[in-house]
């Protein structure tokens, strides 16, 4: 059930949170926001998660700084990231706003859509092979069911 809310001119107006990495999957579904809903709110969020990301370390050695290196490195990585997705939105004639998170990508999704008043998820799913398969739906699935808010999952 969409709940949304209206301008005063009496428009409906949404909020709607993109999940988005550097797939082409996740251009295809910030593309889909931009194109369906091109007059409203749209949030593109990048998650820095050590878990599913590949440039994580698997043990952060002896230095006490490698892992805040780390997370440095991916905030420049989704500073540029989050560039290229409001390239996307102009071409949509859509306005977005950009956030990065870091955690587990559905905790800062639910954390995020929690706290701003999101009416919609928007997030890519493909899963390429079996494990990934496994692993995205699980994801999509843990997200579905734990959401307050409809989840658009995009091929």
């Amino acid at each position: 059930m969409f709940m949304f809310s209206h301008d005063d001119e009496g428009r409906v107006t949404r909020h709607l949170l993109v999940a988005f990495d550097d797939t082409e999957l996740s251009e295809r579904t910030l593309e889909f926001a931009c194109s369906t809903f091109p007059e409203d709110r749209i949030t593109v969020m990048f998650v820095i998660d050590s878990h599913t990301d590949d440039t994580a370390a698997t043990g952060w050695g002896n230095t006490t700084d490698e892992y805040e290196r780390w997370v440095e490195s991916r905030r420049e990585f989704g500073d540029e990231l989050l560039a290229h997705a409001r390239e996307i939105a102009a071409e949509y004639d859509a306005t977005v706003e950009t956030i990065i998170a870091i955690g587990r990508v559905h905790r800062a999704l639910i954390d995020f859509y929690e706290d701003a008043d999101v009416d919609l998820v928007v997030m890519g799913y493909h899963p390429r092979s079996r494990l990934s398969a496994y692993l995205a739906g699980e994801f999509s699935e843990r997200l579905v069911r734990t959401s307050d808010v409809p989840v658009a999952l995009v091929k």
